[in-house]
């Protein structure tokens, strides 16, 4: 890969890309109660183009650590995903996506099939709150959106809803890489 390939430039906006198609993944929740709870299901599938573009040019470790540094970032300014569980988990999914595709090889396209969902499951931190501390999260929905809705998201406190949730999450990514790698060629021909 030649230096001159891609300019810091491009990384910021695509990056950014990232950022805004995850934030703009929140906003189905005002649909209803399980569109907030599943936002990143959403968010794995809208957010892999970019990452996958990003990937493909950035051959080595950092790339999940910046997309999630960014999610992170743009969290602390606006005071969305309170907590310092909620960033550790932002962070810590793209840190270990990283770990994971250095080791599968920064230069392999399989590397992002076992990345990414890591990435994804990550931006699961900015609700954990739904299920790591109830009753906070239902007082604030119940102030925010009203008595039904919080109703509604008192019914996916659960174990359940939050496997599903991960689960969901990692599957999608794993369809939004490989729809990624059909649709970019050109950064599909990047990658091994």
């Amino acid at each position: 890969m030649e230096k001159s390939s891609f300019k810091w430039w491009q990384i910021l906006c695509m990056g950014l890309l990232y950022l805004v198609f995850v934030f703009a993944s929140c906003f189905i929740g005002f649909l209803h109660p399980v569109c907030w709870a599943y936002f990143s299901v959403l968010a794995a599938f809208l957010a892999a183009g970019p990452y996958f573009w990003l990937a493909a040019r950035w051959q080595k470790f950092g790339v999940g650590t910046f997309c999630a540094a960014l999610v992170c970032l743009f969290c602390l300014l606006s005071g969305e995903a309170g907590g310092a569980l909620s960033k550790a988990l932002i962070l810590g999914g793209g840190i270990l996506a990283d770990i994971v595709r250095q080791l599968a090889g920064n230069s392999s396209k399989k590397a992002l099939y076992c990345a990414y969902p890591l990435l994804a499951v990550g931006n699961i931190g900015w609700i954990v709150r739904l299920w790591s501390d109830k009753q906070w999260y239902y007082d604030g929905a119940v102030g925010e959106m009203g008595q039904a809705y919080a109703d509604g998201i008192r019914a996916l406190q659960t174990p359940g809803h939050l496997l599903a949730v991960i689960v969901l999450t990692a599957a999608m990514a794993v369809l939004g890489v490989r729809l990624s790698s059909k649709v970019d060629s050109k950064s599909d021909k990047l990658l091994k």
